[in-house]
C-alpha cells in the first residue's frame, strides 16, 4: 500500500513541473504580438490613425476590465 501512494505522489510532482515554463511562452506571445500590432502602425496609415484617435482612457478602461476578467478566473479556479 505504502508504495501505491507514494508512486501517485511522483506522479502529481512530475505533472506540476510539467508546467513551470509556460509562463515564459506566455510572455514571448504578448511581446510579439506588442510588436506585430506596431508594425501594422507603421505600415497602415488608416490603422495609425484610428488607433492613435482613440483617447488613452478608453485603453485603459480595457486594460482594467481584462485585468478584472483574468483575476476572477484566475482566483475561482484556487
Amino acid at each position: 500500500m505504502a508504495k501505491k501512494r507514494s508512486v501517485k505522489k511522483k506522479v502529481e510532482e512530475e505533472s506540476c513541473n510539467m508546467y513551470e515554463n509556460h509562463g515564459s511562452k506566455i510572455f514571448l506571445i504578448k511581446i510579439a504580438s506588442m510588436a506585430f500590432i506596431l508594425f501594422l502602425l507603421t505600415v497602415w496609415p488608416w490603422l495609425n490613425g484610428v488607433l492613435l484617435g482613440v483617447h488613452w482612457g478608453i485603453y485603459l478602461g480595457i486594460v482594467i476590465l481584462l485585468m478584472i476578467v483574468a483575476m476572477t478566473k484566475y482566483y475561482k479556479k484556487k
